[in-house]
C-alpha cells in the first residue's frame, strides 16, 4: 500500500473523531435539551414509582419502564458528553448538566432497586435500596431541581 494511500485512510478514519465547533447559542441548547430528557425521566420515574406503590402497575412492567428512562438519560449523557463546548460558558452548561443527568441516573437506579426489592428480589438488606417509595420520591424530588436549575442556568425553560 503506497504511503499516499495509507495517509488517506488515516485522515479519513480520523475525519469522524474531530469535534464540529458550535456556537454558543447551539451548545447551550443542546445542553437544555438534554436536561429535558433528564427531567422527563425523572418525573416518568416519579409517575412509575407512585402507580406501582398504589398497585396499579405490576413490578415487572414496572422495571420495563424504568429501564426506558435509563435509557433516556444515557443519550442525554451521551449528548452531553460528545458536546464540544465552544466558550468557558458553555463548558460550565455541560458540566452542571452532566452532573445533574448522573444524579438523576442514580435516582432512576435507585428507583429500579426498590421495584426489584418491592416485588421479591433479595434486595431487602441491601443499603443502597430505598425503604419506600417516599424515600425514592424524595431523592427524585431533588434531582429534579437540581434538573431545573441547571436548565435555568443553560437559559432554557
Amino acid at each position: 500500500m503506497g504511503s499516499g494511500l495509507a495517509l488517506g485512510l488515516v485522515a479519513a478514519s480520523l475525519g469522524g473523531c474531530v469535534g464540529s465547533r458550535q456556537e454558543p447559542g447551539q451548545a447551550t441548547a443542546a445542553v437544555a435539551d438534554a436536561l429535558a430528557d433528564a427531567g422527563s425521566a425523572a418525573e416518568t420515574t416519579r409517575i412509575i414509582v407512585d402507580l406501582l406503590d398504589g398497585g396499579r402497575i405490576t413490578g415487572p412492567a414496572a422495571d420495563v419502564a424504568l429501564f426506558d428512562q435509563l435509557q433516556v438519560l444515557d443519550e442525554a449523557d451521551r449528548a452531553l458528553t460528545t458536546l464540544v463546548p465552544p466558550d468557558a460558558t458553555s463548558s460550565t452548561q455541560r458540566t452542571t448538566g452532566l452532573e445533574a443527568v448522573g444524579d438523576v441516573t442514580d435516582a432512576v437506579v435507585a428507583a429500579r432497586e426498590w421495584v426489584a426489592a418491592r416485588s421479591g428480589g433479595g434486595l431487602d438488606d441491601a443499603v443502597a435500596v430505598p425503604a419506600d417509595a417516599d424515600e425514592v420520591l424524595a431523592r427524585l424530588g431533588t434531582v429534579t431541581s437540581e434538573v431545573d436549575a441547571a436548565v435555568a442556568e443553560a437559559g432554557g425553560r
